[in-house]
């Protein structure tokens, strides 16, 4: 029984940081370190970041379409559903400096995530 709480905690840890399975790109992280907690920095740092995990997800989505057979509308209805739950989650009505870089980080991390789900769903076709 003392074994288990252990494991639990690992396996949770590790599913609840998938975003951190592909990761940042070395771009992305120099960028953030020589910022300064400069907000207008920061926020040119997430946005070329989230370019570069944009692009990741929308080859590996193309990809998963091209692959999901019969399942066609079903992909692209749960794609959507992605879409509105992050425009959702992400998306405030406050506006300030601040709030927009935390916007994009919650727009970048939410897509790094789906970029990832598609990249292991290729697996299964490789």
């Amino acid at each position: 029984m003392r074994f288990v709480l252990p494991v639990i905690f690992s396996v949770a840890a590790l599913g609840s940081n998938s975003v951190l399975a592909q990761g940042y790109s070395d771009e992305y992280n120099k960028c953030l370190n020589t910022s300064y907690g400069q907000t207008a920095t920061v926020k040119n740092c997430v946005d070329k970041e989230l370019k570069t995990q944009g692009k990741l997800l929308n080859k590996y989505y193309k990809n998963y379409l091209k692959n999901s057979g019969d399942n066609l509308s079903s992909v692209k209805q749960q794609h959507q559903l992605w879409v509105n739950r992050l425009n959702q989650q992400c998306y405030y009505n406050v506006t300030s400096a601040s709030i927009e870089v935390r916007q994009a980080k919650c727009v970048l991390e939410m897509t790094m995530e789906r970029a990832y789900y598609y990249q292991t769903k290729q697996i299964a076709y490789r």
